[in-house]
C-alpha cells in the first residue's frame, strides 16, 4: 500500500479546504445606506464550514480516483482504534 500518496492526498484536501475557507472569508458585499465600505458576506463559522465542505469533496474525489486511498485509511483507523482500546485496558488495570 502506498501510504505516502495517501498522506499527500490528505494534505491536498486540507490545503484546499483552508484556501476555500479563506477565500469565502474574503467575500464582501457593498454596503448601501448609513454604513461605510464593505461588509463580509459570510460569518467566520460559515467560512469554516465552506472550507470543511471543500476538503470533504476533495477527499471524496481522492477516494473515488485512488484505489489505495480507502484501504490505507481503513488500516489507519483500525490501528488508532486498537491503540485507544489498549490504552483503556492498561488504565483500567
Amino acid at each position: 500500500m502506498n501510504t505516502a500518496r495517501t498522506v499527500l492526498l490528505y494534505g491536498v484536501g486540507a490545503v484546499a479546504g483552508i484556501l476555500l475557507g479563506l477565500a469565502a472569508g474574503q467575500v464582501t458585499t457593498s454596503c448601501t445606506g448609513s454604513c461605510v465600505g464593505t461588509q463580509p458576506r459570510f460569518a467566520i463559522w460559515q467560512s469554516g464550514l465552506i472550507g470543511l465542505g471543500g476538503a470533504v469533496v476533495v477527499l471524496i474525489a481522492c477516494a473515488l480516483l485512488d484505489e489505495e486511498f480507502i484501504p490505507v485509511t481503513r488500516q489507519w483507523l483500525r490501528t488508532a482504534i486498537r491503540r485507544t482500546s489498549d490504552r483503556r485496558k492498561r488504565q483500567a488495570s
